[in-house]
């Protein structure tokens, strides 16, 4: 795919800003569109401009589907998480403030490139190969399935555009939401039959980005089972909800069912089951320590210092655990990744530059230190839920240290480093940067950075020399997503982010055995879900789960397959909808913690305070489902507006 973002690039600029205007204002001649199949394949990219280029869906830090419980931005980047933090989000903010990247428009002007794509493949005289004619018009359909999807998920129940629409459409003829089984019924019978064209695997690495059958069997797998959680299936929180003239077939005015359905898991289940059973056929592994070491080596990279770790051979194993983690989700299928199922071609730098300390390293040119955001900044929550060496909370580790004594020294060379970050488990270590901790092995010209949270002069908060935007707000930053490669010269404020390429993951192996051990978690396999999980776990460097220890702890399945997708789908842009479906929304939403950070050359005491976030953090429950713009719901008379906006 890295060979055609321009063509996407020029595609992605004809986005129209309202969804009703689903062909680009201005194109081609249609009759001069597809002449060959050179043609058809440049129009069939611009299908999926709005994944590959621009200011995409997720995972990124200025998404709706990142305002979650696991990290906090500074208040004055204004992004679009940070706003669902707030409860900020308003029909008319939206058409004021955001009315051409607002994921609404964008996703059904997406949807309008697919369909356009297709009737122009229907129309088309030229003489094109069959076999690349019938994949290219399964990749459009399955672009235009995922990006329902993405609006059923985020907004509920939605207008179905299977069709090309044309801009003139008279407004009686507009269509409403559907009801949101209707909805579901709909994408997995798309998928179901691009399954049967669709290639199991991209033509090639530099093709990785294209649609596959694998694919599309996860995202049918994830549909289904969000569509089996609690909020969809018989628990929604707003049962008078409904549509007020647009009636859906079978369903009439009603938008969602409202009694629980265990069928609903089942089918759920075996679509989980196919998925994870095809991707294992075709080749796909949870990536691991003989790769990771290659790359290292290769590399010259140093293995990672990890507090209370040394050189035995058990440390020398945990600290290249941590080291394949980070590579884990930053390497590709060329570089022998094959966890990667299908994603972006090419990861954004947004993520890692919010991620990567405002301070890293100084020179006689630029005194002041370069760096890069350094604003990601995890929760104090997100922190308390990796798991400890255990593989179990903190809090409900015997073995760890009391809750009391989390925010205490703990007695390191390295004096800043609090009792509460040692002896955690490997992903710890590999995705979340501390007080004291060694944010990178390379990063600063080839040599270790050092997080100093607290001092001024290096990462810590200071106003006056690093300005109001660049600043840690929990004290924590992140890691994850950051090549263990990228490193700053001191030539300028630069890196070498440009020779880290590496593609973002929006399907991993690692979370279709989580959707498998969730769903026999719901449908009684426990014995099937306890393997699935434990391979996670496994690939993680943490204790396998047992029925036994399960009972001892006194926990389901469920709720060890929930807390290991937390961890393992940290930043991945999961926790979104894990909240919603689950309804847990003012449960984790309501208050979000952090340490007492934002303060000039705090002390030790000062600094390791838990607060709350200094941010208008709050929930409603009309966050369970996006609003849809104002002028969306004026121009439709079909169109009902999500509940409370």
């Amino acid at each position: 795919m890295k060979k055609i973002l321009l063509i996407l690039a020029l595609a992605s600029t004809a986005f129209s800003c309202n969804y009703l205007s689903v062909v680009p204002p201005e194109q081609v001649d249609l009759d001069d569109m597809i002449t060959d199949n050179a043609t058809a394949l440049n129009h069939l990219y611009s299908c999926y401009g709005i994944l590959q280029v621009g200011r995409r869906i997720f995972p990124q830090t200025n998404v709706l589907g990142s305002g979650t419980d696991e990290f906090v931005q500074p208040q004055e980047w204004q992004n679009l998480a940070s706003l669902v933090q707030y409860n900020a989000i308003t029909p008319e903010w939206i058409d004021s403030e955001w009315p051409n990247g607002y994921d609404w428009t964008r996703l059904y002007t997406a949807i309008g490139y697919c369909n356009l794509f297709l009737k122009n493949m229907a129309e088309t005289k030229a003489d094109l190969d069959p076999e690349l004619r019938e994949q290219y018009i399964a990749e459009a359909r399955f672009l235009k399935a995922y990006y329902h999807y993405l609006v059923l998920t985020m907004f509920g129940p939605c207008p179905i555009q299977d069709d090309f629409v044309s801009p003139n459409i008279a407004k009686e003829d507009i269509p409403g939401r559907s009801h949101f089984d209707y909805c579901v019924d709909y994408i997995v019978g798309v998928l179901d039959e691009v399954i049967q064209v669709l290639p199991a695997l991209p033509p090639g690495p530099d093709y990785f980005g294209r649609a596959t059958s694998i694919a599309a069997k996860a995202i049918k797998a994830r549909l289904l089972t969000i569509a089996a959680s609690p909020m969809w299936n018989g628990s929604f929180p707003f049962p008078s909800w409904k549509n007020e003239k647009y009636e859906t077939p079978g369903y009439g005015l009603e938008l969602v069912s409202h009694e629980y359905d265990p069928a609903k898991w089942t089918r759920a289940r075996i679509a989980a089951q196919e998925a994870l059973q095809a991707a294992r056929d075709a080749g796909y592994t949870l990536f691991g320590n003989t790769e990771s070491e290659t790359l290292r080596i290769n590399q010259n990279i140093p293995l990672p210092e990890v507090p209370g770790k040394e050189d035995t051979d058990a440390d020398i194993d945990f600290r290249t655990r941590v080291m394949m983690l980070r590579y884990s989700v930053t390497t590709s299928p060329a570089e022998g990744n094959k966890e990667i199922i299908w994603g972006i071609s090419k990861m954004d730098e947004q993520v890692r530059m919010a991620s990567m300390p405002h301070y890293i390293l100084n020179t006689d040119v630029q005194p002041n230190g370069y760096g890069a955001w350094g604003g990601l900044s995890p929760t104090l929550y997100t922190v308390q839920h990796f798991f400890t060496e255990k593989g179990l909370i903190p809090s409900e580790d015997p073995e760890f240290p009391s809750e009391a004594e989390w925010y205490t020294s703990a007695g390191m060379p390295e004096a800043d480093i609090i009792k509460l970050n040692v002896g955690r488990e490997p992903r710890f270590y590999a995705w979340i940067a501390f007080d004291g901790c060694e944010y990178s092995p390379v990063i600063a010209n080839r040599k270790p950075l050092i997080c100093h949270m607290r001092d001024p002069e290096e990462g810590g908060y200071n106003a006056q020399k690093w300005g109001t935007r660049n600043y840690c707000i929990t004290g924590f930053l992140n890691r994850k997503l950051v090549h263990p490669n990228i490193y700053y010269t001191g030539v300028s404020n630069k890196n070498n982010a440009a020779d880290c390429y590496y593609p973002q993951a929006l399907v991993r192996l690692a979370e279709l055995y989580l959707l498998m051990a969730e769903c026999d978690a719901w449908t009684g396999n426990e014995s099937e879900g306890l393997e699935c999980l434990n391979e996670i776990r496994k690939r993680a460097g943490v204790p396998e789960w047992t029925q036994g220890s399960l009972s001892s702890a006194g926990k389901t399945l469920l709720d060890a397959v929930l807390e290991e997708r937390f961890v393992e789908l940290y930043l991945e842009g999961h926790r979104f909808y894990d909240i919603r479906r689950y309804l847990q929304g003012r449960e984790r939403m309501s208050s979000l913690m952090g340490l007492d950070a934002v303060r000039t050359a705090p002390s030790f005491e000062e600094f390791n305070t838990p607060v709350p976030v200094p941010q208008p953090i709050q929930w409603n429950d009309r966050l369970y489902l996006m609003p849809v713009p104002a002028t969306d719901i004026y121009s439709n008379p079909q169109m009902v507006q999500a509940p409370l906006y």
